[in-house]
């Protein structure tokens, strides 16, 4: 079943608005009402052992209706930190876990990426029609700017 009109044209401003070509998966998740919103070359921060990696999070059909995931991914799920978190003595991303399976029916189909479970809407609820996938995408970058041990 492929995305939505709603979904597509969402996509297409997110795209344009950060910069990145952001795609959508063809079909839902199996077993699920959600599509992965994904960019294979997303810079990311200089800490990383990786400057560039995919980046992306999965939406449901119903959007906007309905907010996407409370997550997002990054792939591959070998990313590292350069130097050990002081706080933790870990170069392992903090709250990010090693999924493998997550994006079935995305070109990174069969990758193992890095889901960050990261209450992105824990201080404002999601409003449908007023919240954007841009909205969504700047509450994950955010996540980049916060220090790895918080």
């Amino acid at each position: 079943m492929p995305a939505p009109s709603t979904l597509l044209e969402a996509v297409a401003h997110l795209s344009a608005a950060s910069g990145y070509e952001f795609d959508v998966s063809d079909d839902v998740v199996p077993g699920t009402q959600l599509y992965v919103v994904y960019t294979e070359a997303h810079d990311l921060p200089e800490r990383y052992t990786l400057r560039q990696g995919a980046l992306g999070f999965r939406a449901p059909g119903m959007y906007p209706d309905a907010s996407p995931e409370d997550s997002f991914f990054i792939a591959p799920s070998t990313i590292k930190l350069v130097t050990p978190n002081p706080e933790r003595n870990s170069t392992d991303l903090n709250r990010a876990s090693a999924t493998p399976g997550f994006l079935p029916s995305s070109i990174l189909a069969g990758a193992s990426v890095l889901v960050f479970s990261w209450h992105i809407w824990d201080r404002f609820s999601w409003r449908p029609r007023t919240h954007t996938l841009v909205d969504h995408y700047t509450h994950c970058v955010r996540r980049f700017e916060q220090p790895e041990h918080g």
